[in-house]
C-alpha cells in the first residue's frame, strides 16, 4: 500500500472511530433521560464524559501515526 493509501485508512479510521464514539455518548445521554436512579444517572453521566474525553487523544494517536508514515517507519519495519 502507498503513503497516501495508508494516511486514508488512518483518517478513515480515526474518523470511524470518532463517530461510533459520539453515537455511544448520545445513547449515553439519552438512556440518562429515561432512568430515575440518581447513582445510576451519574454513573452514565461518567461514562459519557470519559467516552468523550478520549477522543483528543484519539486525533494526537492520529497525529502520531501520520508521522510515522510519512518518515517511512512502516517501509523500514517491513525490510526485517
Amino acid at each position: 500500500m502507498d503513503r497516501q493509501g495508508e494516511k486514508r485508512a488512518a483518517v478513515r479510521s480515526v474518523a470511524v472511530n470518532t463517530l461510533l464514539q459520539l453515537v455511544s455518548v448520545g445513547a449515553l445521554l439519552f438512556a440518562r433521560t429515561l432512568i430515575q436512579a440518581g447513582w445510576l444517572r451519574s454513573l452514565i453521566l461518567i461514562l459519557a464524559v470519559g467516552n468523550v474525553i478520549t477522543i483528543p487523544f484519539t486525533f494526537a494517536a492520529l497525529w502520531q501515526r501520520v508521522q510515522e508514515i510519512e518518515r517511512g517507519e512502516l517501509d523500514e519495519a517491513r525490510k526485517y
